[in-house]
């Protein structure tokens, strides 16, 4: 392999994520700094009891538990998502998306469209989906070397079958 296309995935990576920030905050949306985990958690149900707990959204999203924690608290506090405390085990917090998040959450699949659109200008519907493949195929790879081999991959997002990249 060359060495220097790690190099420049990585530069994709930031570029993306740049991107990714600077359409997010053309639409007022520049604090929400993890759109993935309400995007993971857009895909429960709205019953507070069917909610995940944060080591369920850690085990899901591949993340450490604080990690998870400091992101939720920063959403919490900007009204994006709620934590309730579980009915059957008061130890444990269910975490849900708000109407305030799933708006964001709506506005922001529409900025990660945009980008996604400019990022693939002139690529055919089929090369479209082989850099898909190869994406996943990557990430499945790195997933083994992590240890994550069963780990479910992220839910899709609720849009449109011409997305190309995924927000987690």
């Amino acid at each position: 392999m060359d060495e220097r296309s790690g190099i420049v995935f990585h530069q994709l990576l930031r570029a993306h994520h740049n991107a990714a920030a600077a359409a997010l905050t053309e639409r007022g949306l520049g604090d929400i700094g993890s759109p993935h985990l309400l995007v993971a958690l857009s895909h429960y149900p709205e019953d507070p009891a069917q909610a995940p707990t944060q080591r369920e959204l850690a085990d899901q999203l591949h993340m450490a538990p604080p990690t998870i924690a400091a992101s939720l608290k920063c959403l919490e506090r900007q009204g994006y998502v709620a934590r309730r405390t579980d009915e059957r085990d008061s130890r444990r917090n269910r975490i849900s998306i708000t109407q305030k998040g799933r708006d964001a959450l709506d506005s922001g699949m529409q900025a990660f469209q945009q980008v996604d659109d400019a990022m693939f200008r002139g690529f055919t519907p089929e090369e479209r989906a082989q850099v898909r493949a190869f994406h996943r195929r990557m990430l499945d790879n790195l997933y083994q070397i992590s240890g994550d081999q069963g780990a479910e991959p992220c839910p899709p997002p609720p849009i449109s079958p011409e997305r190309m990249c995924d927000p987690c």
